[in-house]
């Protein structure tokens, strides 16, 4: 009887855990992105598989770190600034 109980217990430590949402980005004359929302910030990966962790800022959609931000800037748009990069970028359908 009482591995009954752990099912229920479970699921709401499941429930419980940190959301996430993904979304795919193409940057022209830049690369593509696929950026991960969490609780800790904006993780973005890279085509060539590098990943950076951006936390969130005092302003809605941007996150930042000393030389990298990523700002969505209206609706399926966003920019990536990378070093002295800076690139605009439109979601991926899908």
């Amino acid at each position: 009887m009482k591995p009954l109980f752990l099912i229920p217990a479970l699921a709401l430590l499941a429930a419980c855990g940190e959301r996430e949402t993904r979304e795919t980005y193409t940057c022209p004359n830049g690369p593509d992105l696929a950026i991960t929302y969490s609780e800790a910030g904006a993780l973005i990966t890279f085509g060539d598989g590098r990943s950076e962790l951006l936390p969130p800022t005092d302003k809605e959609e941007v996150y930042a770190k000393p030389g990298m931000v990523w700002a969505s800037e209206g609706f399926r748009t966003a920019r990536l600034t990378d070093g002295q990069s800076s690139y605009a970028c439109d979601q991926m359908a899908g």
